[in-house]
């Protein structure tokens, strides 16, 4: 199989449209035709469900989908064999979580920068779940959230971290020094979360339901640094990653609260694509600065 046809392939597949794939690729709508009928008619299959402009993988482009990014990854990194002084070049979106961008961006950005100065790293902040959405309509290359861990088919993973999550409070609250607290008496307590949409207030929230209580906040605000400076300055409680707040606990600044009869909560730090995207060279290198700085 000709590697100029794959990529047109993962292009299409990613696109859902050939003259778009067209553009992208730099080729007349007619190259991206041949390329596609020549993969096809060495396949001996039909690979696009050409409905309209828009096509479709069907069952076959389906299982060549996988493959193709190997197959596609690999040709790419042999090429690179012996021009490793050629500098990579383009863009890369990334979608961060604010609470992850608050502790690792520095180092990301400033390592990856080091390696790669000539790509453009677009950095972009939302919840969870509006990054779940940006990836599904390709606004995105890459998304680095913290949550539940995704099952669903349409994303593939290329890093899963354990994380654990605390209601945490300042050293100097009373609550710090009980060796076992009810939550009835942390939810009587100022609470310090992040917006509704924010996967880990979603968990704070299953949480209290497990004891049929409810959250209410005392201050709702999406941004991480605020949160931590009024934890730091003795302003009530929050329920926090512990990348987040693992080096003020060291300090004895801040506590993670023990509660009585704890319901544990699976959270990841995961890093995705989507599974009709081509994993291109300047994605590929991100995950790998990105497992090297967490040490994976």
């Amino acid at each position: 199989m000709e590697y100029r046809n794959l990529v047109t392939f993962l292009r299409v597949a990613e696109l859902q449209n050939f003259t778009q794939a067209a553009n992208a690729l730099g080729y007349a709508q007619s190259t991206v035709t041949f390329h596609i009928q020549s993969l096809e008619e060495e396949l001996g299959v039909l690979l696009f469900d050409r409905i309209g402009k828009k096509v479709s993988l069907t069952q076959a482009g389906e299982a060549l989908l996988h493959y193709a990014n190997e197959m596609v990854r690999l040709e790419t990194e042999m090429r690179g064999i012996g021009k490793q002084t050629e500098e990579l070049a383009g863009t890369l979106r990334v979608g961060v979580v604010e609470s992850i961008l608050y502790t690792y961006a520095e180092d990301m950005i400033l390592e990856y920068h080091k390696q790669y100065p000539k790509v453009v790293l677009e950095i972009q902040s939302y919840s969870s779940l509006e990054l779940l959405d940006r990836l599904k309509e390709n606004q995105v290359d890459l998304v680095l959230f913290i949550g539940k861990k995704i099952a669903e088919i349409s994303y593939v993973r290329d890093l899963l971290l354990p994380v654990n999550i605390y209601f945490v409070t300042s050293a100097e609250n009373p609550l710090a020094s009980v060796r076992t607290i009810q939550m009835e008496a942390i939810l009587q307590e100022a609470l310090i979360l992040p917006e509704k949409e924010s996967l880990y207030r979603k968990m704070a929230e299953e949480v209290a339901a497990h004891y049929d209580l409810v959250l209410e906040p005392a201050v709702q605000i999406n941004n991480t640094s605020t949160i931590m400076d009024l934890l730091k300055r003795g302003l009530g409680i929050s329920f926090l990653p512990d990348y987040l707040t693992r080096e003020e606990v060291k300090r004895g600044t801040l506590v993670n609260l023990n509660v009585e009869n704890p319901v544990q909560k699976d959270s990841y730090i995961q890093l995705l694509h989507h599974r009709d995207k081509w994993v291109t060279p300047q994605m590929q290198r991100f995950m790998e600065v990105l497992q090297s700085m967490l040490k994976l």
